[in-house]
């Protein structure tokens, strides 16, 4: 029987999220939009009463520091190539100063693209996706078909957002999405660990805000327990975990979307691939036109010698269009 898996990358949430050209730019101006935003207190009974902001907002200390870790994180976007090379740096330096800069980091940008994705609308190619491949209608939950697994290097929850529109449950959300065996975050997910699961579907308002401010201050004292950033970067993991090797093993069907080989991240994509090639049959890789003599040569470059680049060579296709995710017809699969 088939097995199709897919693998992520950045490019899958680019209608929703900033990509690495556009990080900076985009933080700063999240970073604005805060400061300029007022924050009201409860609404009164009367609808006559006017609706006060709420003076304890602008003094608040945890959205000071906040703000000022964005405009922080916006710089450092700014000054390097990306945010994952200067996380890269401070692993590297280690000592006391750069693991806190690092945890400062990963909590800033957990928090950021929780906040920055309740802006927008679940990028569409997932509520297309979702609405192809699922499995199950009421009284049973939807869920992915068996043979189709989900490996993602994205820390944000756009499957949670798309999702939870085919099922209003936060707690089968939690166990059929962020949860699910069949999908492995390589790099963690944003907003966790947090007891409001809503927090990685709703859009943006006050309520929101004040909750991610206090995800953000529970980040940030390290003495919480419990409550660090679940977001990590693929050169802090010395091998592969049980758990996704026993999710990919045998995977027939390999499906790339939006995602470059960065080389970053080639040791965790050579173990995964190292892990698929045996029982591969074909790999589709779905990225911008422009990028497929890249991509298809970096692909290769993942093959540990030149016979299983040879036969690897043949079972490639690389896939045009990028407004819906390429999803392989196969009734083994469930998928119809």
């Amino acid at each position: 029987m088939d097995k199709l898996t897919y693998l992520l990358g950045a490019g899958a949430s680019c209608n929703a999220l900033p990509m690495v050209n556009n990080l900076a730019e985009r933080v700063s101006k999240f970073s604005e939009m805060l400061k300029a935003h007022v924050m009201y207190g409860d609404k009164p009974t009367d609808p006559f009463v006017y609706q006060k902001p709420d003076p304890t907002w602008s003094d608040n200390p945890v959205r000071k520091q906040f703000i000022e870790s964005l405009e922080w994180l916006g710089n450092l976007a700014k000054k390097h190539a990306s945010i994952d090379t200067y996380a890269k740096k401070l692993f590297v330096r280690g000592g006391e100063e750069a693991t806190k800069d690092l945890h400062r980091l990963k909590s800033t940008l957990s928090c950021y693209l929780l906040l920055e994705q309740s802006l927008n609308p679940v990028d569409k190619r997932y509520d297309l996706f979702f609405a192809s491949i699922l499995v199950g209608k009421y009284p049973d939950f939807p869920s992915l078909p068996k043979m189709v697994n989900i490996v993602t290097w994205n820390f944000d929850t756009q499957m949670e957002k798309s999702y939870i529109d085919f099922c209003p449950d936060p707690k089968v959300m939690d166990e059929k999405i962020t949860r699910a065996p069949n999908i492995i975050r390589l790099n963690g997910v944003c907003g966790q660990p947090h007891k409001h699961k809503e927090l990685c579907y709703v859009d943006f308002n006050d309520s929101l805000i004040k909750s991610v401010l206090e995800l953000f201050q529970n980040h940030m004292n390290r003495e919480v327990v419990g409550y660090s950033p679940s977001i990590s970067f693929a050169w802090e993991k010395s091998k592969l975990g049980d758990r996704i090797i026993e999710v990919i093993k045998e995977t027939t069907i390999l499906v790339l979307i939006g995602y470059s080989l960065p080389f970053f991240n080639s040791d965790i994509d050579t173990a995964l691939f190292k892990i698929m090639a045996p029982t591969l049959k074909r790999i589709f890789i779905q990225v911008p036109e422009s990028a497929h003599a890249a991509v298809r040569e970096r692909f290769l470059t993942l093959c540990e010698d030149e016979s299983v680049r040879r036969v690897t060579r043949d079972k490639i296709e690389m896939l045009g269009g990028t407004d819906q995710f390429y999803i392989p017809s196969k009734p083994e699969f469930g998928i119809m």
